[in-house]
């Protein structure tokens, strides 16, 4: 039952009518008999598994949203479009969807009020994130949008626009500086004078958009010298229940079977996820994904470590470099299809999802760099939110984001779920990889995935539960990476699934919880949760006393064995019996009855082994000895 219920649980989602006439339809009225008014121009759609209405044609402004749509951290895109009154007097109620309205169904702040309460480095980045959306809505004519302060508002670490309003007059950053000098009392003391002194100089035009969101990206790795930012990942990976008997064509890294950091390369160590999901059937998606994630491995050790030997590194230039890794990977897969003369939907290919944190010049950056090729998706978890990064490189998304159709149409073609590209399918002229680049300024989860567990909305209905906790709860991320498999096999099941976890925390490094969780397999089958079923405790509790008592025997077998290394042996045999929390007192006395009781042989021989155990065991142990 209670699987049933999560998987048919649905989120309301409230809309943002733009035009509504709020006499006409106050609060708890209905508009066209189906969008229930919660409050000003908030509405919720009472027929969600119904198409919206559309007219035959779309006015240019929304074709701008459409083709907008593509920037879903930070833009709303269309729902539906309603035409209200007699033919006469008609008026226009605009319904978009993904906006910053909170989980209660109220708005979210303005980036002014907001500012007032956000630590330096969120400072820094909500003025970064405003001017990175410039360039984009200037292309459209719609930057009159970000000197509204009504219409930039904020969501935990994003900046989310209401809505859009066009270009009715020349618009320049300047402006914008204008603004924010209003901030100053509010900066953060940290940032107060260098924020001063770009204020005026952006409102006296002294910047361009690039050079201003250059200089935000010096000010916040300034900022970074004194955060601590911890970067832990984990990853697995599983066949599926529908696919046992077809094989896995998912591959990850780090690799599944070696999550150890010890075992990982320095230069990638907490700094790089992939996820890559392989298409071609068993014998060909498979070796994609596989080639391009050993591939994309040497490629990316290289690539950071001239980042952090580079003094001339910039962000434009490592996002030109992570498109030309994609095309070399490319390229290796589209040279074995061409050997093996495969044609069309025979031609292996994989998807690509990956996060990247490089060190410009060395030093620690909050930044992350997001490439991504087909269907594979990364999430974005903070304490209290959940925001898709990437947008599926499919017909549906193509469709929408060429201005054609609004997405509710587009996802319900037929095709609307085939991919448009993959890595080695086509020539690397064809390809076009999409990389985004974002800051983080607090505590977050980075989910990567492959579709086994991302369709159907799964990972938006099981966030609360598994998600969440990893962040409040300090969670292991293996185990996190197991629960969302379980979770995938349960609730979809029909196809491979993939996952990687990146947990970044602004802390310092924390030695012993890497310890505990680099073990925390062999400390779960001792120690079974409370929540593991009763049948798995036993048999977890049977193959542990199994292993314990196999080692006792062992170690009387090896003792005449020349070539049997007793450091080794008792270090293997402590590390798999004993769990780290285990008292050391309690280790040193398991270690002292495991000698006596196997070495009874040569302490009848040797009288001096004899003696010592006489003076040093416990009268109570005594008796066990020879």
């Amino acid at each position: 039952m209670e699987k049933q219920e999560q998987a048919t649980a649905v989120e309301q989602q409230y809309l943002w009518a733009v035009g509504l006439d709020t006499d006409t339809f106050p609060p708890d009225s209905l508009v066209a008999d189906r969008y229930h008014v919660l409050s000003s121009q908030i509405v919720v759609d009472t027929d969600a598994y119904s198409l919206p209405e559309l007219p035959l044609e779309f006015q240019t402004y929304v074709v701008s949203y459409l083709k907008l749509s593509r920037l879903s951290l930070h833009l709303p895109r269309p729902y539906g479009l309603l035409l209200l009154g007699e033919e006469l007097n008609l008026s226009e109620v605009f319904l978009l969807e993904n906006v910053p309205i909170d989980r209660q169904g109220k708005l979210c702040p303005t980036l002014a009020e907001a500012w007032a309460e956000a630590s330096a480095l969120r400072q820094i980045n909500l003025l970064w994130q405003v001017l990175n959306l410039w360039q984009p809505l200037a292309e459209q004519n719609m930057t009159r949008t970000l000197i509204d302060p009504r219409l930039v508002r904020v969501d935990g670490m994003w900046v989310r626009l209401l809505e859009l309003q066009a270009d009715v007059a020349a618009v320049h950053i300047s402006q914008l500086g204008d603004i924010w000098v209003q901030w100053l009392d509010l900066a953060k003391p940290e940032i107060a004078e260098p924020i001063a002194e770009f204020f005026y100089s952006l409102g006296r035009g002294e910047y361009d958009i690039n050079g201003a969101i250059a200089h935000l990206d010096r000010m916040a790795l300034n900022v970074m010298e004194n955060q601590p930012l911890n970067v832990r990942i984990a990853s697995a990976t599983d066949v599926g229940i529908q696919r046992a008997d077809k094989g896995n064509e998912d591959a990850c890294y780090p690799d599944a079977k070696r999550q150890k950091r010890t075992e990982q390369p320095e230069a990638l160590r907490d700094r790089l996820a992939i996820v890559c999901d392989g298409l071609g059937g068993h014998d060909g998606g498979e070796v994609a994904s596989s080639l391009a994630i050993k591939t994309l491995e040497q490629q990316l050790k290289t690539l950071l470590q001239q980042a952090e030997t580079d003094p001339d590194f910039s962000a434009q230039g490592f996002i030109a470099q992570l498109e030309m890794v994609a095309r070399v990977v490319n390229n290796q897969i589209v040279a074995i299809n061409d050997q093996q003369q495969r044609q069309a939907q025979k031609r292996m290919g994989t998807t690509l999802v990956m996060a990247v944190m490089p060190r410009p010049n060395g030093k620690m950056s909050n930044e992350v760099y997001v490439m991504h090729i087909g269907d594979s998706r990364l999430y974005c978890i903070t304490k209290d939110s959940l925001r898709q990064v990437t947008l599926d490189d499919d017909v549906a998304t193509r469709e929408t984001t060429l201005g054609y159709n609004f997405y509710a149409y587009s996802s319900q073609r037929i095709d609307g779920g085939a991919l448009i590209q993959a890595l080695g399918t086509r020539g690397s002229d064809m390809l076009v990889p999409r990389v985004q680049r974002f800051f983080i300024d607090e505590d977050c989860l980075l989910l990567l995935c492959s579709d086994g567990l991302s369709d159907f909305d799964r990972v938006e209905q099981i966030r609360d539960r598994y998600l969440f906790p990893i962040l409040s709860e300090n969670q292991s991320l293996d185990r996190g990476c197991q629960n969302l498999i379980d979770q995938a096999n349960q609730l979809n099941g029909h196809d491979n699934i993939t996952v990687a976890l990146m947990r970044c925390r602004f802390a310092p490094e924390d030695v012993e919880q890497d310890l505990v969780n680099e073990n925390q397999i062999t400390t779960e089958v001792i120690n079974p949760s409370p929540e593991a079923d009763t049948e798995d405790i036993q048999a977890e509790s049977e193959e542990a006393a199994g292993a314990l008592a196999l080692t006792s025997s062992s170690k009387s077998e090896s003792a005449e064995d020349p070539d049997f290394d007793l450091d080794e042996f008792e270090s293997a045999k402590t590390e798999l019996a004993v769990p780290k929390q285990t008292n050391s007192a309690f280790i040193i006395i398991l270690i002292l009855v495991a000698l006596i009781l196997g070495s009874g042989l040569a302490a009848m021989q040797f009288p001096q082994v004899k003696n010592w155990v006489r003076q040093h065991l416990p009268t109570s142990l005594q008796k066990f000895a020879p």
